[in-house]
């Protein structure tokens, strides 16, 4: 995933009011919602690191949107969620 894009989906979900238990985001617009390996998330921050060759390393940390479970993954792992409407 483009990582400005990301940071403006995370930006956003920051903004959402609507919280539950723990202070998890719920009814996350879909617009916002992102998978990684098919699962269903809403980003939660971002991690700029260094591989151990001195590459960059972007992090993507996503919020699980069914349970209360955060996930890093490497950013490019990440998808935009697409609705099946047409």
């Amino acid at each position: 995933m483009d990582r400005t894009k990301y940071l403006q989906m995370a930006r956003e979900c920051a903004m959402l009011t609507e919280r539950g238990l723990f202070n998890i985001a719920v009814n996350v617009p879909e617009h916002l919602i992102v998978t990684v390996d098919g699962i269903k998330y809403y980003p939660e921050a971002y991690e700029l690191g260094f591989n151990p060759d001195g590459s960059v390393r972007h992090t993507a940390i996503v919020h699980d949107l069914k349970a209360n479970a955060i996930l890093s993954a490497l950013l490019e792992k990440v998808k935009e969620w697409q609705t099946n409407k047409t």
